[in-house]
Order: structure tokens, then C-alpha cells, then sequence
């Protein structure tokens, strides 16, 4: 594909994922989608397949179930909420999870780590050079309590198709630097620049997940106007999907690190924490915010 085509479709693709993330309950049909982006439903079948390596419909059951286990691995979660959380009965979900894994619900929570789990940790500690877990920062009694309110989260997915860390350290600079750009350009309260994954650490394979950077602004009314002029002036413009994010407790840490040197450290304290009961998650995506190139601010969706 030429660059203009190719970024015109690539764009198309994160409206789609955007959509599907948006609806974790709802019955998505490619028609509507194609619909929804002024595209054939073919066309948009067929280029989303090659951009992204598996069929929209595939990526949308995909993403829904390893959020679920996402929620039984770092969640307190009973599995039928789990279930309901992710669209499935309690029956279809238990089925999902023996046909993928031979192995229950139940069973899943108890192992130490997911094989993927532990492959992406090592790509990532092999692309980050990563070599100490930080254990002076990254110590439960640094972490404080905050409630933070609604929020737009504006983002754009890094490129990176197979290896998204590594797109990650390539592209952080040039997306950081768009979103700065449009901080200093349109009045707004509070904003954020934060990076995470949309996907599921224990279960996503590597080649799979997908990076972003994003501005994360609070749904207040002193923020109206900047809400409107992002949609109007550089929705577009910078190709960024959106995302509401509610109101919600979390654990907050901030780290003397960069986001490539936080990364790695800020998992494992995650799931260590999670998995000796010193707190559990109530979303799947945990976030840095990134104020200074040498400072990060974690914040951990907390289900107090």
C-alpha cells in the first residue's frame, strides 16, 4: 500500500479496535463497523486481516476472553461476574477457557504465570535492557490511594505489529511530542500524557499486543470546550480514537524511571501484589502517566 493508503487504513483499523473496546458487551457486526467507518464491509474485512494478521470478528471474541482472564488472574472477581463482565454465561466462559487452555477457571488463578506471560516479559526485558527490578521504588508501602474522576483517553496505537515494545521505544518520542503540542495549543484543565497496552499481559502473546500513547483529560465542565476543539480540530488530525475511562479508585506510584525503565519493574510489583492479595485490580489496564522524561506516575486500577 502507498503511505497515504496505508495510514488511511491503519487509522480505519484503531477505529475498529476503538469501537470493539468501547463495547465489550455488545453484539458487533462487520457490517455495522464498516458502516460506522464508510466502508465496504469486504474492503474493511480484508484490510483489516492483512493490517492487523487475524479476522476482525476473531480479534474481537480473542480480546473479550483474555480480558476475562485478565480479571481471574488480577481480580477478586467471582468467575460468573467475570462471565457477565466479558458477555459470556458462566457456562460458555468455563467452555472458552478449557478449550483454549485444557484447564478450568479455577485452575487458571492458581498458576504462577501464563506461558505467554512469561515470553512477553523476557522480549520486554530483552528490547528495554532491562536489568534490575527497582525493588527501592517499587515497594507497596510508596504506594497512596487516589480517587480520580471520569476521563476521555485520546490515543493513538503505536506501530509496532509484532513487536510493540520495541515500537514503543522507537515512536514514543514522535506521538509524546504530537499530544505536547496539543496540550500547549487548546485550554484544558488537568491533562495527562499516559502509555499502557490495551491488552492482557498474562495472555495476549507478544506479537499481539498492542502499545499506546494517549492524553488522558477529566470529563469536567471547565473542560468542555477543550473536548469539543480535540474532536473538531484534531480528531482527524492526529488520528487519535477516543475512550471514556470512569471514575475509580487507584493505587498511584511514582517512580524516579523513564516509562522504558518503569516498565518491566511496574509489572511485576503489579503481579506479585496482585497475586499475594496485598491489593487486586478492578480493570485490566493500568497506565504510566509520564509528567517528566525521567519521572512516571503508575496508576493501578484499584478494586478497594
Amino acid at each position: 500500500m502507498k503511505t497515504s493508503t496505508l495510514e488511511h487504513w491503519e487509522w480505519k483499523a484503531q477505529q475498529a479496535i476503538a469501537y470493539a473496546r468501547n463495547h465489550p458487551l455488545m453484539d458487533i457486526s462487520l457490517q455495522k463497523v464498516a458502516d460506522m467507518l464508510s466502508v465496504s464491509k469486504d474492503n474493511f474485512s480484508h484490510k483489516f486481516a492483512k493490517l492487523m494478521g487475524e479476522p476482525y470478528l476473531h480479534f474481537v471474541k480473542r480480546s473479550r476472553l483474555e480480558a476475562g482472564i485478565g480479571y481471574l488472574r488480577h481480580s477478586n472477581f467471582s468467575i460468573s461476574d467475570i462471565s457477565e463482565k466479558c458477555g459470556y454465561t458462566n457456562e460458555s466462559f468455563s467452555k472458552a477457557i478449557r478449550g483454549w487452555f485444557n484447564a478450568s477457571p479455577t485452575s487458571i488463578r492458581e498458576v504462577d504465570y501464563m506461558p505467554a506471560e512469561l515470553h512477553t516479559l523476557e522480549q520486554t526485558r530483552i528490547v528495554t535492557d532491562s536489568r534490575q527490578d527497582y525493588e527501592e521504588y517499587f515497594n507497596i508501602e510508596r504506594t497512596t490511594d487516589e480517587k480520580l474522576p471520569d476521563f476521555t483517553l485520546y490515543y493513538n496505537i503505536l506501530p509496532g505489529i509484532s513487536d510493540p515494545v520495541r515500537g514503543m521505544m522507537v515512536y514514543m518520542d514522535k506521538y509524546t511530542e504530537q499530544l505536547r503540542s496539543l496540550i500547549a495549543a487548546v485550554k484544558m484543565d488537568n491533562p495527562r500524557i499516559i502509555t499502557g497496552t490495551l491488552d492482557v499481559v498474562p495472555v495476549t502473546t507478544y506479537d499481539r499486543m498492542m502499545m499506546y500513547v494517549g492524553l488522558l483529560l477529566p470529563n469536567i465542565a471547565s473542560n468542555d470546550q477543550a473536548h469539543y476543539q480535540i474532536m473538531v480540530e484534531y480528531h482527524e488530525r492526529f488520528k487519535l480514537v477516543a475512550m471514556q475511562i470512569p471514575e475509580g479508585y487507584y493505587k498511584k506510584l511514582e517512580v524516579p524511571l523513564s516509562f522504558a525503565e518503569a516498565g518491566l519493574p511496574m509489572y511485576k510489583f503489579i503481579n506479585s501484589n496482585c497475586r499475594e492479595g496485598n491489593f487486586k485490580m478492578r480493570t485490566n489496564n493500568f497506565f504510566i502517566s509520564l509528567p517528566e522524561p525521567h519521572r512516571s506516575e503508575i496508576f493501578i486500577p484499584w478494586q478497594k
